[in-house]
């Protein structure tokens, strides 16, 4: 302790702390908790705040670049039934069964997540606005030859999924609406299949 003067009087004291115990930066507490409030519980992909950090880091990219990308948007068909019919943790199975594939098989550039619910959204770099196609119909096809064992024999999965390429006009959020809308159509026309736009 040290004490602090001013005119021969002593008008306070200064104390130094040192902490014997290490930081939270020592000891990786930040870095897991960051881990857990940008991944999900139930799948471990990245959530929802996460792909929309990348989603607005890709956007910057490409209006100071010009770098092309594609947002994907998938929704498991039926999936209140899996809940209803076998449980919440035949739902978890499927969820895991899903993003087990997805990790399998994701690019070192893109970034897939869950949105949330039975949704997930893709975020992609492409070289031409063709890309989609290949890139949705792979995705469409990953998840239909996905398969979740259960008591009843395994369970198949499809998705109902739209996928679309940055326009020069949109906005993070225009995007994210259009893939999320050619989502809702590929539902309205009978589910299990993938909507381009």
């Amino acid at each position: 302790m040290y004490p602090m003067e001013k005119d021969g009087k002593i008008i306070g004291a200064l104390e130094i702390f040192t902490p014997e115990s290490p930081s939270v930066y020592e000891d990786g507490l930040v870095e897991h908790l960051s881990g857990i409030a940008m991944h999900d519980p139930i799948t471990k992909l990245p959530n929802r705040r996460y792909l929309e950090s990348f989603l607005t880091y890709k956007y910057d990219e490409y209006k100071r670049f010009g770098r092309l990308f594609a947002v994907l948007f998938g929704d498991i068909d039926n999936f209140r039934s899996f809940n209803n019919d076998f449980g919440h943790k035949t739902g978890d199975q499927v969820l895991c069964s899903v993003a087990a594939e997805i990790q399998k098989n994701m690019r070192r550039d893109d970034l897939i997540g869950r949105w949330g619910g039975e949704e997930f959204v893709g975020i992609y770099s492409i070289t031409s606005p063709d890309d989609i196609r290949i890139i949705g119909n792979k995705f469409w096809k990953l998840i239909r030859n996905t398969q979740v064992p259960s008591e009843q024999g395994n369970l198949n999965i499809s998705m109902s999924v739209g996928i679309t390429v940055i326009q020069p006009e949109d906005t993070v959020d225009s995007i994210l609406i259009r893939a999320d809308r050619l989502m809702y159509q590929a539902k309205k026309e009978g589910k299990d299949r993938v909507i381009f736009g």
